[in-house]
């Protein structure tokens, strides 16, 4: 980063750092040269599409800001500057454009080098650190039978969850053109090509940066839940659909020859989905866009299957003349072909005697009448007999295993790969493709409740006006009581009967689609007992008996309070009857956005590590096998992270094969864009729970001691953060005025308003964009604001205790993690660039008092930081990290200086904003997106 010579270490930070190994920087060499051969790939695209006199621009600029982060000079700077100052909005756009390109191709390159390192370590045999291979070997050593791993496994369950993320900065156009080049990248580097080939396989690359050029990046309207189902479903359909399967068939094989003995298929991972389900603060989503959202789904995981019977009719030409057939196999074509007489008919003479091909012939055509079956602008369903589709995905099994059964039968064991890949992938997305959760305020839950009850029952005091007591034991009885009521008759608010239809709606798909299609019901800012037995309420009326209800804890004081409020749902007898039709399970919603943003990023994390140890004692009192959902984001700020180390930094019993994780918005488009990414991060993700769950690693004497030490620590940060954030009511005008906010959610790029009410102010500003407008204004404060203070103030207390810090880093999970994502964030954070930020706010005192705090308390976070790792830099044993993050800096200043220029524009132009200038600053905001690659 650009820096004053003052600033302690500054002065050569781009510089490769001393400590920098040959072995290090060898590795990194392939990396250095696509990035530059992408580069120059751009150059030629900027003169054949801009002219060469734009293309020197963009060199000069890129030239002086590298000089910059060589070695800091003020009038350098200030020649920089002013030249971006003279642009006009459509130059400075173009200029911004192409950085944000090059970020994109810097992106790409990053991705290919991370698979070029996983095939590395493939081909040479080597465990790649975290991979299932690595697990492989730990559970050798730790001793675990085959016996006693099945017996540990067989109710484990792992689900990522897709979420819609409101500042996903990437276009789908874009994906799918990075993900083209990717391809060809691959087909590059691996193939053996002539030279001809490779001569055209880089023309095709150069064509599609030159249409990245011609794409525009920023939406021209806001996304609708529909688009956002859509860019989900491109996900599910490129890139799960054939990894998951592949990736824990990999894992039976590993099991198998680890055991030396036939594993079965474990399908302990699954992904689910929020989107067109999550309905908290975007009115868009409604019970009519969740049916049509499970529809669409389920249309397209049929096509998936349809195009495997493809495969399956090509592969499948065994002929009677020459193996034996099971009676099962030729009594189900007898049935198809009587249900299909017009499909039987059309099939040629030779399939006769090719009864594998012909009977997977009849499940394409009854998969094929499904599609038509499940699209209601189809013919209605008396169109075919039932004989001639597929009503639920068990079906479609019994079909596919009586293929498999004959095959085994009859002399085709080696030949049931095709069949058991297509089973294995129907055990995991079924006939609904990803499971949906459905998401709602309690607060809306609350208000729905009480208006019913108030229609069920008229009493002197309305039911919103009892203490918490008295709604509890009016909700026992209501569950208590048999009968349906008819709710269509009272009077509602059309909130209220929304909730009611969304209820019916879960009831229908689970019912018309499959009942593992929808399976949780969550409670958003749940606080208390009452909230969850509302919801339970409003379902059973609506007809579900086995819903899970979810509580979703938030804030820092809902995170304290939750484990008093689940031992009382827990306690009472009512619940105890929903428990057991659950067969005592219950999935439990722990909220890292919301506590982060109200009580900073220690605090946070502390309290999150204690409520899951709280809870889960809780749980073991009543009997009850809970299950963690975290709801993660992207940033430090909202508790993102490596997912593996988060994992392993779980409290010890905590985890016990049973986890839920949500993967956001920019996170997606990060690890899944590419399918050998996609297996890699799957595999961390699998690796790191059967790590924590079934390799016993002993908790240190000292855990206690420790835990007194993180519990101070939290008090100290959470009081820093919370001073600096909320305690002085001045300090909205400074984050209003240093960090994009305001152009951030006027930009089209979710379909959830960025706000729960419509009220200024930071308190009902969602988690989402109040990280992301920090992280675009460099000050990253979300992500380690408070952990300086804390440390300082412990010290104070205790002078003798950097060794302890220390100690802790070096052996204890869960404060290495914290210490090293504290690092990360810290390291996408700029004082030098942030003063720009802050140069923004009008009033000088204001701004002056404000970012002191802000960049003392980075300076020191920093300092410390050093002391505990033992590191002379932040990140020193994350060379790649490292690596990376000096290799983009010098690209992202521009655009942060340019940005500062087009909002001191927009902030002088007093509403009147033209649609070049806005177009310019949507355009540096989607530039630092790219460039950070993190969207908050």
């Amino acid at each position: 980063m650009p820096a004053k010579p003052a600033d302690a270490g500054s002065l050569s930070r781009f510089k490769r750092f001393m400590g920098d190994t040959k072995d290090e920087i060898e590795r990194m060499k392939p990396l250095r040269e696509q990035t530059r051969w992408l580069g120059s790939l751009l150059g030629k695209v900027l003169i054949e599409q801009e002219g060469k006199l734009f293309f020197e621009l963009v060199e000069w600029v890129r030239k002086t800001s590298i000089k910059l982060r060589s070695q800091y000079r003020a009038p350098l700077e200030k020649k920089l500057i002013a030249k971006l100052e003279s642009l006009s909005p459509d130059r400075l756009t173009k200029l911004l454009r192409a950085f944000t390109i090059y970020f994109q191709l810097v992106n790409l390159a990053e991705d290919r080098h991370r698979i070029r390192r996983k095939r590395m370590y493939e081909s040479e045999g080597i465990a790649q650190p975290g991979s299932l291979e690595d697990i492989m070997e730990r559970l050798k050593k730790s001793g675990v039978s085959a016996k006693e791993f099945l017996r540990e496994v067989h109710d484990y369950s792992i689900e990522l969850v897709l979420t819609a993320h409101p500042t996903e900065a990437q276009r789908r156009s874009v994906l799918e053109k990075i993900l083209a080049m990717d391809q060809l990248l691959s087909v590059r580097e691996f193939h053996v090509l002539t030279p001809n080939e490779r001569a055209s396989i880089d023309q095709r690359i150069y064509e599609k940066i030159t249409l990245l050029w011609q794409t525009s990046e920023i939406r021209q309207r806001r996304q609708t839940v529909f688009d956002e189902v859509e860019n989900g479903l491109f996900y599910l359909d490129e890139i799960f659909f054939p990894v998951l399967p592949a990736l824990l068939e990999r894992f039976q094989k590993l099991l198998s020859a680890h055991y030396g003995k036939p594993m079965p298929l474990i399908p302990i991972l699954r992904i689910g989905s929020w989107i067109g389900g999550d309905r908290d603060g975007n009115p868009f989503v409604t019970h009519e866009v969740t049916w049509k959202t499970v529809q669409r789904q389920k249309t397209a995981v049929l096509r998936k299957y349809i195009s495997a019977m493809d495969g399956l009719i090509e592969h499948y030409s065994q002929s009677i003349n020459w193996v034996g057939v099971s009676k099962a196999l030729m009594d189900s074509i007898d049935k198809d072909e009587k249900a299909l007489p017009v499909f039987a008919a059309s099939l040629s003479s030779r399939s006769h005697f090719e009864p594998y091909r012909k009977k997977v012939s009849f499940i394409k055509r009854k998969l094929i009448n499904s599609l038509l079956q499940s699209d209601s602008a189809n013919a209605p369903t008396s169109n075919f007999p039932v004989e001639a589709f597929y009503e639920n995905a068990a079906e479609f099994r019994r079909d596919l295993l009586i293929v498999k059964e004959s095959l085994v039968k009859h002399r085709g064991a080696m030949l049931v790969g095709r069949t058991n890949a297509v089973l294995n992938a129907l055990e995991l997305f079924d006939f609904y493709f990803a499971r949906l959760d459905v998401r709602e305020d309690a607060g809306i839950l609350r208000q729905a409740a009480a208006e019913l009850a108030n229609c069920v029952e008229k009493r002197e005091i309305p039911f919103d006006y009892l203490p918490e007591e008295d709604k509890v034991e009016r909700l026992h009885r209501f569950l208590e009581k048999r009968g349906k009521i008819d709710w269509t008759k009272f009077d509602l608010t059309p909130m209220t009967q929304e909730v009611l239809k969304t209820f019916e709606t879960i009831g229908r798909i689970r019912s018309e689609i499959s009942p593992r299609a929808i399976q949780a019901y969550i409670l958003s800012m749940t606080k208390w007992q009452s909230d969850v037995l509302s919801a339970l309420w409003l379902s059973r009326i609506a007809g579900n008996e086995d819903l899970m209800i979810v509580p979703l804890f938030e804030t820092i004081e809902d995170l304290k309070n939750a484990p008093d409020m689940m031992r009382s749902l827990f306690s009472s007898k009512t619940y105890q009857k929903h428990l057991k039709k659950m067969k005592m399970n219950q999935e439990i919603m722990l909220g890292y956005s919301d506590s982060c943003k109200v009580g900073g990023f220690l605090a946070s994390n502390w309290y999150l590590f204690q409520a899951q140890k709280r809870l889960t004692t809780v749980a073991g009192e009543f009997g009850v096998r809970h299950k963690f959902f975290h709801g993660r984001g992207g940033a430090i700020g909202r508790g993102g992270g490596p997912v593996n180390q988060a994992i392993m930094a779980q409290p010890r019993g905590t985890v016990d094969g049973r986890i839920k994780i949500t993967e956001q918005g920019e996170v997606i488009s990060l690890k899944y864009s590419d399918p050998h990414m996609a297996e890699r991060n799957l595999d961390l993700v699998l690796s790191a729970v059967l790590h924590a769950s079934l390799i016993d690693n002993k908790p240190s004497e000292k855990r206690e001691s420790w835990y007194e030490t993180m519990e101070k620590l939290a008090d100290f940060a959470h009081e820093a953060y919370r001073e600096l954030v909320y305690q002085d009511e001045s300090f909205a005008a400074y984050y209003f005025g240093s960090t994009p906010i305001n152009e951030v959610t006027r930009m089209n790029l979710g379909s959830r308003p960025s706000r729960r009410k419509k009220t200024p102010g930071i308190n009902d500003l969602r988690a989402i964009p109040w990280v992301f407008s920090w992280m675009q204004s460099r000050q990253t404060v979300p992500g380690w604001y408070g952990f300086g203070s804390a440390i300082q103030a412990w010290l104070k207390e205790n002078p003798e205790g950097l060794e302890t810090l220390q100690e802790m880093y070096k052996e204890w999970p869960f404060f290495k993690m914290v210490v090293d994502f504290l690092q990360m964030s810290s390291q996408k954070a700029d004082m030098h660039i942030a003063k720009k930020y802050a140069a923004l706010v009008e009033d000088e005192s204001l701004r002056d008092k404000f970012f002191s705090k802000v960049e003392t308390e980075y300076k020191q976070t920093i300092r410390l930081a050093l002391e505990i790792t033992g590191q002379k830099e932040i990140l020193e044993n994350a060379f790649a990290l490292r690596h990376s993050i000096r290799l983009r800096n010098p690209y992202i200043d521009p655009i942060s200086y340019a940005q500062t220029i087009l909002l001191r524009r927009i902030r002088k132009a007093d509403g009147e904003i033209s649609e070049e200038l806005e177009r310019a600053v949507f355009m540096s905001i989607n530039g630092i997106a790219h460039g950070l690659r993190n969207t908050g």
